[in-house]
């Protein structure tokens, strides 16, 4: 098929112009769907790359199952629109497109995510799910794994990390959003200049969700955005995660001299074990624990 009938025959193409998500968006008439509308635009700059890609593409949390219907016409090549919910009314959804897939139970289920995980690895997952900060964190770290190199894991309306019927709030230490925050340490680990694991600093959630974080998931964390309630994770190999060589060039150094001798040179390391604001033994959010305890008690 030649690329002017390909376009012709494509829904999402306008005189050979893809459509927006926003233009999908606002010309839908099937199943209800709901975004915030900064996400349409910030999805619009982080998405259009896998546009016309073959992917595979997974949202957790459907609802009505709108979404699933604009998302498989704005990418226009997907293998696979996937759309797993807790909901049984769910079932009760049916699609003409072929590659749109409906799994119903909870996702963080083994028995559910194997379901899931038949499909292979997925290049875009978005977590829309119960906005529960329990479920978030456990959700991210049972499929980021399952996320392609050069993948993208999304969470929605982390603004819920705020509300207490989400099990979070601004100072609560294991809301969903403080997790993502404590992902931008774990990215520059290689300067923590400590003796202490990726999962040490995670170790109140591992705990309180019952959750294994593995170094696999972790070390493979290349990036981290955050825009108004929401957070963009990308994954890469964990080679391309490291700050790499200083590369030094130029000839006059009448300022700094005898930089150029530090060319193709590895960071220092910067041992900070006697930093208490490093190397300790309590995290900040375990000692803020002990002192509501203390303060409950009166002692």
């Amino acid at each position: 098929m030649s690329v002017d009938i390909a376009e012709k025959n494509c829904e999402n193409c306008v005189r050979g112009f893809m459509k927006t998500l926003k233009d999908l968006y606002q010309n839908h008439s099937g199943k209800v769907s709901h975004k915030w509308t900064s996400y349409l635009n910030v999805y619009e700059d982080k998405l259009k790359h896998y546009q016309k890609l073959p992917i595979k593409f997974c949202e957790i949390g459907i609802m009505n199952g709108g979404s699933l219907e604009i998302f498989s016409k704005y990418f226009t090549k997907a293998e696979l629109i996937l759309g797993c919910d807790i909901d049984a009314k769910c079932n009760e959804l049916h699609y003409d497109q072929m590659n749109i897939k409906v799994i119903i139970g909870d996702v963080n289920e083994e028995k559910i995510k194997n379901q899931i995980i038949k499909y292979s690895e997925f290049d875009i997952i978005i977590d829309d799910g119960s906005h529960n900060s329990d479920d978030i964190v456990r959700s991210f770290c049972n499929y980021f794994n399952y996320l392609k190199d050069d993948g993208l894991y999304i969470i929605e309306d982390l603004h819920c990390s705020y509300h207490q019927q989400h099990r979070g709030g601004i100072f609560y230490p294991i809301s969903s959003i403080n997790f993502f925050k404590k992902l931008v340490d774990i990215i520059n680990y290689e300067h923590w200049g400590i003796e202490k694991k990726k999962d040490w600093l995670l170790r109140g959630f591992s705990e309180n969700y019952k959750i294994i974080i593995k170094d696999i998931t972790l070390d493979s964390i290349h990036s981290i955005e955050f825009v108004n309630s929401l957070c963009f994770i990308k994954k890469k190999s964990s080679k391309d995660n490291k700050i790499g060589k200083r590369i030094v060039v130029g000839e006059s150094e009448i300022v700094a001299p005898d930089r150029k001798k530090y060319d193709n040179t590895d960071a220092i390391f910067h041992n900070q074990s006697n930093n208490p604001w490093s190397n300790t033994n309590l995290l900040p959010e375990e000692e803020l624990v002990l002192l509501q305890k203390k303060l409950k008690s009166g002692k």
